[in-house]
């Protein structure tokens, strides 16, 4: 697992070393990659064309690497599964995956995303001594933390690790916004006002960092839109390391 890098680095040329291996992997994997599909993905070109070569990488390497089944979903308003757990990614599914990506919905989902991906996982296991990760890739604004934060634990008690690949608003803004600061708008210092009971029993407001209540464990926040497919590249190994040793 530790060649993953260089072999996505060699453009998937350098796939004689997958051959190496003399008997199959100790575990099976279930791989999903849930990309946003609202209009905020779309506010800049590179944004839309990095998530495809994103994509393809992930399905591309995860194929080569023979490490179990992988499926696709777009998520907004809705859920739509695009690629399912059973089916071959080759060259026209990855085709066909791609063109149904609209970019065009007018909210993200989270929670219903969630709801959708634990029962897909459920669905597609049919033994115990599997591994399941999920990347979900979207700007990671979130609406009920506290019901995502629910559905982060049984995600955990069922061997599925979320990993929350969060593009800042200034990585995915279009070139030359003017309208975008770097600081001010980063979902880094975007703040998060709630109401809370107070010492009497009166409801105050409680200010505090979005990012500090962020109901997914682990997420990485990316300010450079082109450090997407590397990023992606090194969660796959540290993944796979990390499950290796247990």
């Amino acid at each position: 697992m530790k060649r993953i890098i260089p072999y996505i680095a060699s453009d998937y040329r350098k796939d004689k070393i997958w051959l190496r291996r003399t008997k199959p992997a100790r575990r099976e994997y279930h791989v999903m990659v849930a990309v946003d599909n609202s209009k905020s993905m779309a506010q800049s070109p590179q944004a839309v064309e990095l998530a495809y070569e994103t994509l393809a990488l992930i399905t591309t390497a995860l194929n080569q690497l023979e490490v179990g089944q992988l499926a696709v979903v777009a998520f907004g308003e809705h859920v739509r599964l695009l690629h399912p757990f059973d089916a071959s990614f080759d060259a026209d599914a990855g085709a066909r995956v791609l063109s149904r990506f609209s970019f065009a919905e007018d909210k993200t989902d989270v929670v219903q995303l969630m709801d959708a991906s634990l029962r897909l996982f459920e669905a597609a296991s049919s033994q115990a001594d599997l591994w399941r990760l999920q990347l979900v890739i979207s700007d990671g604004m979130c609406q009920d933390h506290a019901q995502l934060l629910r559905q982060v634990r049984a995600a955990m008690e069922q061997r599925i690790m979320i990993v929350f690949i969060v593009l800042d608003r200034s990585a995915i803004a279009a070139p030359g916004a003017t309208d975008i600061d770097p600081e001010t708008d980063s979902i880094m210092n975007t703040k998060r006002v709630s109401f809370v009971p107070g010492a009497d029993g009166k409801l105050e407001i409680k200010t505090e960092r979005y990012i500090d209540t962020f109901p997914f464990k682990y997420y990485v926040v990316l300010r450079d839109i082109h450090g997407l497919p590397s990023v992606l590249a090194e969660t796959l190994r540290q993944y796979f390391s990390l499950v290796g040793t247990e």
